[in-house]
């Protein structure tokens, strides 16, 4: 039995769990699955998102898999492949994974392994294409080079024109890969899954992206350094309840990076109220709150550059 595997990559906030969570939900992924959850931050949040499902989860915590945990993955994977128990291996790098290095090393077992590398996805957020591709070009850059599908997400929060100029910058990075920009929640799991294994399509909403005027800037994409030194992490588990007019405030005050530093992402799951409780995803341009099951406890995490810890503890 040759083992599928399948990588999910992407920049912080990009909606890779989500994607993952779509798939599974929609029965998309029919046979035994194993996923191997890389999170950047030591509080883990999308592994406990995603345990409610039948799935065996495989963590990788503090690190990213294609460096400082290199060798913890590279013997998770072995292990996995070594038991012969699962069908398909789904890989979720951190938010500064390197595509690059994941699929090198995945080709690398692939010629002792009866295993095959079948997709090779970046979701892109676009409401954030232009600041993060400026500030983080290095991860950027190799996560929309060397994927095979280009998955952008939240397309429904920017207009046509927008839309445009982002997929003619992407194309100048990566001439081949297939670009999916249909919002996904107006796709099927198993559509999305096969425009991903298209051959180089640009599979787009109704209206037709090259009807515009596209101007672009040119941007360098370093290859060579990985340096996660610029991004920290800050996270708690908490009882604490917060109510929802409450955490949309905090999350309104975290956009001020004079007093925060420069906040990417945030995520996870806290008490509104005695009974209720959410899950929550923030970037900049957006937060989502949804509802969520009861759990032993809530987790935050933050990610960012230059973050104010101190300040997060006082708020949080």
């Amino acid at each position: 039995m040759t083992i599928q595997i399948d990588i999910f990559s992407g920049f912080f906030g990009a909606g890779k769990t989500t994607l993952i969570k779509k798939l599974i939900d929609e029965n998309v992924y029919s046979k035994k699955i194993t996923l191997i959850e890389n999170e950047f931050g030591e509080i883990p949040i999308d592994g406990a998102f995603l345990k409610k499902y039948n799935i065996e989860i495989k963590e990788i915590k503090a690190g990213c898999i294609c460096c400082s945990t290199v060798i913890d993955f590279t013997n998770t994977l072995r292990e996995i492949i070594k038991s012969k128990e699962t069908e398909r291996i789904i890989i979720e790098p951190s938010g500064v994974g390197k595509l690059s290095e994941i699929v090198k090393i995945v080709k690398k077992l692939e010629e002792d392994d009866d295993i095959h590398l079948n997709l090779v996805i970046a979701a892109v957020d676009v409401t954030m294409y232009e600041e993060f591709t400026e500030l983080f070009s290095e991860f950027y850059g190799d996560q929309i080079s060397h994927a095979s599908t280009i998955l952008l997400s939240r397309t429904q929060n920017v207009d046509n024109a927008e839309l445009g100029k982002v997929v003619s910058k992407i194309r100048e990075i990566n001439e081949t890969a297939s670009i999916v920009t249909t919002p996904w929640d107006d796709i099927s799991g198993i559509d999305l899954l096969g425009l991903s294994e298209a051959d180089g399509q640009q599979i787009s909403r109704d209206e037709d992206l090259s009807a515009f005027d596209l101007e672009f800037d040119d941007h360098d994409h370093d290859d060579d350094d990985h340096n996660h030194d610029i991004f920290t992490s800050w996270g708690i588990e908490t009882p604490k309840i917060f109510p929802e007019t409450q955490l949309r405030s905090i999350f309104e005050s975290l956009k001020d990076e004079a007093v925060f530093g420069k906040v990417v992402r945030s995520k996870g799951k806290v008490q509104i109220d005695t009974v209720n409780w959410v899950e929550f995803d923030f970037v900049p341009n957006a937060l989502e709150i949804r509802a969520s099951e009861p759990d032993e406890i809530g987790r935050i995490t933050v990610i960012g550059h230059d973050l104010n810890q101190a300040i997060l503890d006082t708020v949080f």
